[in-house]
């Protein structure tokens, strides 16, 4: 079970970031290494199914969008490996400031399905390192954005 939360702070106004979580729902091959093929399947409101090639492997995603929680939370419908979700959220620094700094937090709450190994699977150590390096892009992105206003 890989259970972890990650975080970065990140210098932005809450909207800035907020559009670069959507951007990254509907383009994760510009934030996340390894996706050959993305797209958004389904669309409502509030839900969208997303599906890739991860690493040359199907994934298939529900992704639950709320916006006044400043949260999406991605859950796997087909992935190779796990079940679970990872929830992609803002979370204030200070309740008072507009001005302080956010992080960007990202809740996992992953199963593997199997501790057989069939090929090349990819360790709880790589997924972490590459959400990281994800969550870095998403940061330096949001801060670029801020200051070119």
């Amino acid at each position: 079970m890989l259970v972890r939360t990650l975080q970065v702070v990140v210098h932005c106004e809450h909207k800035t970031l907020w559009n670069m979580l959507i951007d990254r729902l509907q383009h994760p091959e510009r934030y996340l290494v390894g996706i050959t093929e993305a797209r958004v399947t389904e669309e409502s409101e509030d839900i969208f199914i997303s599906e890739m090639l991860l690493h040359g492997e199907p994934v298939k995603e529900r992704v639950l969008v709320r916006p006044y929680d400043g949260e999406l939370r991605h859950e796997l419908l087909e992935h190779p490996q796990f079940t679970g979700f990872i929830a992609r959220k803002i979370v204030k620094t200070a309740r008072q400031s507009p001005v302080a700094p956010l992080y960007l937090e990202y809740d996992l709450d992953l199963l593997r399905k199997s501790l057989k190994v069939q090929g090349v699977v990819r360790g709880e150590d790589e997924i972490l390192t590459d959400l990281g390096a994800e969550m870095q892009k998403i940061r330096v992105r949001a801060e670029e954005m801020d200051s070119r206003r």
